[in-house]
């Protein structure tokens, strides 16, 4: 060992009484002190090879005496502690706030971080409920996730609704280090779940572009064998999310294809032809051929644009009739429509389906009890069963507002409705009588438990 990696003074030879220097008994070592025995581990080992000769004949030891060589043997086992960061909890954990960022004039992206600074964990394409406390009274909404997933940052982008209560709050309120409480992190429209091709179609119009953002994020992070084309529809250039974020993901990903249709004069637009390769050059000017286009998606628009689209798997999202009108055409199509996966709601259109619900509502009255909570009041048939429980008080939680997260179930004990969506309730759950209240509308007199 050289003279740089001598041990400490706590471990060195014993030292000399006399600058004469006596011969040495080899034999026997010194024992250590009893200090260094405190210690919950056992004690190092030591072996001292020292420079003298250990030969009893040898006629005078050496005059200096090499450095110590020590062996170490612990008696416990020390392991590298993981360095897997926590998985956020939203029952103990809020989030704050951190980043927000103007995406269009009516489009805003919020950067959340946890307040324990934990990983997010979910499934791309997945959305998140937020408790949202306005004057003194909690509002639940559901939003869906525009980041990838294993990050310590969770981004949510959230379109202004026209009398959207949450929404607009949010924009006109939510403040950089804030904090909001959430539910969970839900979907089953997401990337793990849904299985699919290596060949991928990613549609979207609006605000329907958030959780299809999330799902290229992530294939193109993580699979590189991945062959993503993604069209996106909107009212024109100006009102295109993630317009910069899209632009720089084509300059970084061969495997990433980007077509814009705008329902605007400007008509149909290619990103691919910001990549600069002469192999797309003959394509970008056929497909910007289209540019006459009224802009409204259709079957010679899909089949111009991707003769290959039985090769791929097709995920959707956006507003219900352009998400009906795509699946028309994919069946017009012959589309194998066990590779179509669409998200069953447009995020954060906070009242639209309940307002088309609640569109047959009479002016009949029925009785409406709900025993847990001592209510015993008169709705009007044909009214959406989660508007008529927050009338009158019942705790009941809508979150997405449009029958896919499953937080407004509740159990009809007596009576029935009519509902529109089961989404999130199994085969024994449906039953057994449990309903969602935001997707039912009250028929007759009605018992109603929450669970």
């Amino acid at each position: 060992m050289s003279s740089s990696n001598t041990p400490s003074s706590t471990l060195s030879p014993p030292a000399l009484s006399s600058p004469v220097l006596k011969p040495l008994k080899l034999s026997t070592p010194k024992p250590l002190s009893p200090k260094l025995s405190t210690s919950k581990l056992s004690p190092p080992k030591l072996s001292f090879a020292l420079g003298g000769s250990s030969s009893k004949n040898s006629a005078k030891p050496s005059s200096k005496l090499a450095t110590p060589k020590l062996n170490f043997s612990l008696s416990e086992k020390i392991t590298k502690p993981s360095l897997k960061p926590a998985a956020w909890s939203p029952s103990t954990t809020p989030l704050v706030l951190v980043k927000r960022e103007l995406e269009t004039h009516d489009s805003m992206s919020f950067t959340f971080a946890a307040a324990d600074q934990a990983q997010f964990d979910f499934k791309p394409g997945q959305f998140v409920t937020l408790a949202v406390n306005i004057d003194g009274k909690t509002h639940y909404r559901a939003y869906s996730i525009s980041s990838v997933p294993q990050q310590k940052q969770l981004r949510l982008t959230i379109k202004r609704v026209p009398d959207g209560l949450v929404s607009n709050w949010l924009a006109d309120n939510l403040s950089i280090g804030d904090s909001l409480s959430a539910l969970n992190i839900a979907g089953q429209f997401n990337s793990s779940d849904c299985k699919h091709k290596s060949k991928l179609l990613l549609i979207s119009a609006g605000c329907g572009i958030t959780p299809v953002m999330s799902i290229a994020k992530t294939l193109l992070a993580h699979n590189g064998d991945a062959d993503i084309e993604f069209l996106h529809c909107a009212r024109d250039k100006d009102n295109v999310i993630f317009h910069d974020e899209m632009q720089t993901l084509l300059a970084q990903h061969k495997n990433f294809n980007v077509q814009l249709l705008l329902e605007s004069s400007e008509g149909f637009a290619s990103f691919s032809a910001d990549k600069n390769t002469n192999n797309n050059a003959d394509s970008n000017a056929e497909k910007n051929a289209l540019s006459h286009q009224t802009g409204m998606v259709s079957t010679e628009v899909i089949q111009q644009l991707y003769p290959d689209l039985n090769q791929r798997t097709i995920f959707l999202c956006g507003p219900v009739g352009f998400m009906k009108a795509v699946e028309n055409i994919a069946q017009e199509s012959d589309f194998d429509m066990a590779n179509f996966f669409q998200e069953s709601f447009t995020p954060a259109a906070d009242n639209t389906q309940q307002e088309q619900i609640s569109s047959g509502a009479t002016e009949t009255s029925v009785m409406l009890h709900v025993p847990d909570f001592a209510v015993e009041a008169e709705v009007i048939q044909g009214s959406l069963l989660l508007d008529a429980l927050e009338k009158h008080g019942v705790p009941v939680i809508g979150a997405c507002r449009a029958g896919v997260c499953g937080s407004c179930k509740c159990k009809v004990t007596k009576g029935s409705v009519k509902s529109t969506s089961t989404e999130t309730l199994t085969a024994d759950e449906i039953e057994q009588g449990f309903v969602l209240a935001c997707s039912s509308t009250v028929e007759g007199d009605l018992a109603v438990a929450l669970n």
